[in-house]
């Protein structure tokens, strides 16, 4: 048999083992998890985290975003990150479509092993992205938060965003609730929906927001809702549970018998926080309360 010249070799080398777009996309598709750099006590890169560095490598721009239609989370996710980070990407339009959707994908960092919304990823990827960009030149701790702060308030992308959170429909998991509430002070304009959200919906972050900007207003709604609609309240969905959490915690923070019976009588009535018991009953012994 006649021996193969080196580069002939590499070629079939090369040709044997080299892997096709779909077969990488078919391989983390099998894994259906979405891994950082850092898997495991050892913080390796794992498999699946290299076949979309493979992958991301041999696609172009248009099969990118093309990607980020994927019927398969874990790849629209994957691409949705890499599409933000490399701004190839309408972010408003992606986050708006991932809302839509309102899926959940597992996530592995670290040790952790998650189930995360879609939606959020793409949230704090970007989130992530203007804090860090207003880094640049920027040494003291101080400085470095207030302009990453002022970077998230004076984003324009950053604020449909977050208006896209405020006007949803959906269920949206309640961390979203609480950076955009945290970002910024939204126009008047805005005091109607965020009035609903807290009044009707029982999100517990627009409630709050009303509570530490607009007091005088809305002193009298809030207090109303607190002794008198949060005690018939039914918090069942695993977002919901946050906001009955931070609804104890706020109620007890006032150190106010009345308020303290309203807890008391809320966790006596209602069993929902029961899967969260140690979380609930940590706060309860904080302030001393027993039921």
């Amino acid at each position: 048999m006649k021996q193969l010249s080196l580069i002939g070799l590499l070629f079939l080398i090369n040709f044997c083992f080299s892997q096709t777009k779909q077969q990488l996309i078919n391989s983390i598709i099998k894994v259906n998890s979405v891994h950082s750099d850092c898997v495991g006590i050892a913080c390796e890169k794992s498999i699946q985290y290299l076949n979309f560095q493979k992958l991301k490598n041999i696609l172009s721009e248009s099969e990118l975003i093309e990607l980020t239609e994927s019927e398969n989370p874990v790849i629209r996710t994957y691409v949705s990150i890499e599409a933000i980070t490399t701004n190839k990407v309408d972010v408003q339009k992606l986050f708006r479509n991932e809302l839509n959707r309102n899926q959940y994908v597992e996530t592995f960092e670290g040790c952790q092993i998650d189930n995360e919304p879609i939606s959020s990823i793409i949230y704090h990827e970007y989130w992530n992205k203007i804090r860090i960009n207003a880094l640049d030149g920027i040494t003291t701790e101080n400085e470095r938060e207030i302009a990453m702060a002022k970077a998230v308030k004076t984003d324009v992308i950053m604020k449909k965003i977050d208006s896209l959170v405020i006007y949803s429909d959906k269920d949206i998991y309640w961390l979203l609730y609480s950076r955009c509430f945290q970002n910024r002070e939204f126009e008047e304009s805005y005091l109607n929906r965020i009035e609903t959200l807290a009044l009707q919906k029982n999100n517990f972050y627009a409630f709050e927001y009303l509570k530490k900007n607009y007091s005088a207003i809305y002193s009298d709604k809030l207090n109303y809702y607190l002794e008198n609609q949060f005690p018939k309240t039914i918090f069942k969905t695993e977002n919901e549970i946050f906001y009955f959490h931070s609804f104890i915690e706020l109620l007890l923070e006032q150190r106010n018998k009345k308020y303290n019976q309203i807890v008391i009588n809320k966790l006596n009535k209602d069993k929902n926080w029961k899967n969260h018991s140690s979380w609930f009953l940590n706060t309860l012994d904080k302030y001393h309360i027993s039921l």
